[in-house]
């Protein structure tokens, strides 16, 4: 029955869709990963503010368990919720075939169960070994009165299918979350020492199992010292568990830390995992990448626009003598300036457009099919920058080059020779 355990909960991630490369390319039929090959996909988008952390981590994998696949459960899930500062709502739901789940039961339990009512009656009247059985939730340690559980069933005598729901209150909080590091252990990867996860403020966990795979939800607020201010900039922290920092997965997951409103990213690291977007800073960990020691993140107020630095040093000359002559200068500086950032902006796009292509390279190098995907999800967008004339026609050319050298790489070509 230990197999029901709820256990390190590794799930979905959405790569970002912001980063652009090129051109459309007909889908080529390609071997993404052996068919056999599960990972897990996790996402989680992280709020922070100077006093609390707001988390959200979601994620499963296209495997189903052992005890699902062999036909002993067709389905379970579980749902829990913080309804009180010392409560927490729990339901639990199981779907199986009894005539295998019997020989189960009567293993553990060290008795015999003639009919499915009569192993029934057995768990109203002692709920709390099931629950441990199936749940690994010790209903003693944590708080569950049997006053407050509720045991319902229903059972098909013709196919020997099974479902079972316990409803139950764990009461008993700091030692559910603290003492056995439970939530930190369902998190993919973070340590949550910053956190005080004895005093938490919502929390919601949904996970289900079935012939699917594995999906689930976790959601949490709670006080935390994750992020800083000095002045106008603000830092966020947070540490990769012992468990994973310097080691490898199958995982393939996505950090989006959600940085204070009207500020803009300006640090990211590990840097080459990182994607900024305005006030998010995204990191993105393929299967196979090393887990890094930390996360670290850097935001501050958004740059002045150039005319905006304009007008506030006009406003301010204007009151000075000789301000109107200086006002006179600064408007031909400003024509001037506005070309040089012109061609600092063509620069800048142009070089996150190329290196933008090396990084989808290097997430899908071995997924052929996600490669041509996303190539072609932003080729309208590459032609349009040309037509606009916010990048120049060499430039053009020369992503063109190395978006075809890329391509020749992923269909296992061999480069072109450097001239």
């Amino acid at each position: 029955m230990e197999r029901l355990r709820p256990s390190k909960v590794i799930l979905f991630i959405s790569i970002l869709a912001t980063i652009l490369v090129l051109l459309s390319i007909a889908p080529v039929p390609s071997m993404c990963q052996p068919a056999d090959e599960k990972i897990w996909y996790v996402h989680d988008t992280i709020e922070p503010s100077l006093d609390e952390v707001k988390w959200v981590e979601e994620g499963g994998i296209q495997e189903a368990p052992s005890w699902i696949s062999d036909g002993s459960w067709y389905q379970a899930s579980v749902r829990q919720s913080l309804v009180g500062s010392n409560d927490i709502f729990v339901e639990t739901y199981e779907y199986f075939n009894w005539s295998l789940v019997r020989q189960i039961a009567e293993y553990s339990y060290g008795r015999a169960f003639d009919t499915f009512d009569v192993f029934i009656e057995f768990v109203k009247s002692d709920p709390g070994q099931w629950i441990y059985l199936s749940w690994q939730i010790d209903t003693e340690w944590y708080g569950v009165s049997f006053n407050t559980t509720k045991v319902k069933s229903s059972y098909n005598e013709t196919t020997a299918d099974a479902e079972l729901w316990t409803y139950f209150h764990i009461t008993r909080i700091p030692e559910y979350f603290v003492g056995e590091g439970r939530l930190e252990s369902w998190l993919t990867g973070f340590d949550l020492t910053p956190v005080s996860i004895g005093s938490l403020e919502l929390f919601e966990f949904h996970k289900d199992w079935n012939k699917n795979g594995i999906s689930y939800n976790l959601r949490f607020r709670a006080p935390a010292n994750m992020l800083s201010q000095h002045g106008e900039n603000f830092t966020f922290t947070i540490g990769v568990s012992s468990y994973y920092r310097g080691y490898t997965f199958k995982i393939q997951q996505v950090i989006d830390i959600n940085m204070p409103a009207n500020t803009e990213i300006r640090e990211m690291s590990p840097l080459n995992m990182s994607i900024p977007r305005g006030n998010t800073a995204s990191f993105v960990i393929a299967k196979g990448d090393t887990y890094p020691g930390q996360f670290t993140v850097v935001s501050g107020p958004p740059a002045k626009p150039f005319s905006q630095i304009v007008w506030e040093g006009a406003s301010l000359w204007v009151l000075t003598p000789g301000g109107w002559a200086a006002m006179a200068t600064l408007t031909v500086l400003s024509f001037t300036g506005m070309r040089g950032r012109r061609i600092w902006r063509r620069g800048k796009l142009y070089h996150h457009l190329y290196n933008s292509m090396v990084t989808i390279y290097d997430l899908y190098s071995t997924d052929v099919i996600k490669f041509h995907q996303e190539m072609a999800n932003v080729s309208t967008s590459i032609f349009k920058l040309l037509i606009e004339d916010k990048i120049t026609d060499d430039q053009f050319e020369k992503l063109l080059v190395r978006r075809d050298d890329l391509l020749k790489r992923v269909h296992g070509e061999p480069p072109p020779p450097q001239r």
